[in-house]
């Protein structure tokens, strides 16, 4: 199988000759790291995983990057490539020591709702997805290519700041509604145009749990957020996978009539991986679980072969499972146990295909 095959297959629930090997994002200053050089900031974002906006004014760009450069995907050997086309959100940003912007809570109000929806790009422009066009003539065969997007629940707690949207779905649930409606339909119209482009799936970044469980209840999803997304969902028509930090089993089944294929990033420590793969293995593709605040950052070579180890044993037999990060790749991540994390992998799931994704 070539790395196209091999994605797809276990995305759809099926066994590939090997286990594939993707991340999600990986952080610009991470990747000068395993490149050894520094790699120019065309776009300057002021958060690196969203365009943001002011009340009043106009986000004009989609602010189109790749989701990691392609020569850090080929030296790590991975399957998949991604682009990103995030929807923008309205966040309250505070410039830190360290001249990077951190998210201090949300801007969107019932009083900034008219010119946060007037702000959101006009998506009848052909140049938002040039640069998403041309990736994909680029790289099309080489790797199984996706776009990360964020399909809704996380640009609605980001607009507003989780808090306060959780006090909005309790006091003033009709305004969460119009966000979360016109978020669903802008994004319906978003991911209509993004199917032309010739992605081979999609990666939707919607956090909206943290370890201790969901921000909203099963009811509060059913009356609020799963009817205003379930349009843009369904435009959604090559297999996709949801991402959310935390714990989501008491909403699992929920969020899984949006129809997605797969479910990332198995935050560790969140859910009872065994009980996952038992109850949900056969429904969706798991996508995890590298811990990124020890593996990732300072684990001995022994401690990365063990975390790996264990990924692989409790979620890889019977297929539909991708090795992958807990979260993303940040920038407060060892780039040099990245590398050792990808050339251990290329081992392991060699010797897993060998046995025939048998529970060892």
């Amino acid at each position: 199988m070539n790395s196209v095959e091999r994605i797809l297959t276990a995305i759809r629930g099926g066994t590939p000759d090997k286990v594939p090997f993707a991340f999600g994002y990986i952080h610009p200053k991470i990747r000068e790291g395993i490149l050894g050089e520094t790699i120019p900031d065309e776009h300057h974002y002021k958060v690196n995983w969203s365009p943001t906006f002011l009340p009043g004014e106009w986000c004009t760009t989609l602010e189109p990057d790749e989701s990691t450069d392609v020569r850090v995907a080929r030296k790590l050997g991975l399957d998949a490539l991604g682009f990103q086309l995030l929807t923008p959100v309205m966040p309250r940003l505070e410039l830190t020591a360290a001249g990077t912007y951190a998210l201090k809570g949300g801007l969107l109000t019932p009083e900034t709702l008219s010119a946060w929806k007037q702000g959101l790009p006009d998506l009848d422009d052909p140049a938002l997805y040039r640069e998403g066009e041309a990736f994909v003539q680029r790289y099309r065969g080489e790797f199984a290519l996706f776009c990360r997007i964020r399909l809704g629940f996380s640009p609605t707690l980001i607009s507003m700041g989780q808090q306060a949207c959780q006090g909005y779905v309790k006091s003033d649930p009709d305004f969460v509604k119009e966000v979360v409606s016109t978020y669903g339909q802008w994004m319906k119209k978003h991911i209509r145009n993004l199917m032309g482009l010739g992605f081979d799936f999609l990666w939707s970044f919607d956090d909206l749990a943290d370890r201790s469980g969901p921000f909203f209840t099963s009811k509060e999803l059913q009356d609020i957020f799963i009817p205003a997304l379930l349009p843009a969902a369904q435009e959604i028509k090559t297999p996709w996978i949801f991402h959310s930090d935390g714990n989501l089993f008491p909403v699992l089944d929920d969020l899984m009539t949006l129809g997605m294929s797969g479910l990332h990033p198995l935050e560790p420590g969140a859910m009872d991986l065994k009980l996952l793969k038992r109850e949900y293995g056969k429904k969706l593709c798991l996508v995890g679980n590298i811990d990124i605040k020890h593996t990732m950052t300072d684990a001995t070579d022994e401690e990365i072969r063990q975390c790996i180890d264990t990924c692989m044993d409790t979620l890889a037999h019977d297929g539909s499972y991708i090795i992958s990060d807990s979260n993303s790749v940040p920038a407060s991540v060892n780039p040099d146990n990245i590398v050792k994390i990808s050339e251990y992998i290329q081992k392991a799931r060699c010797v897993y295909a060998a046995n025939g994704y048998t529970q060892q």
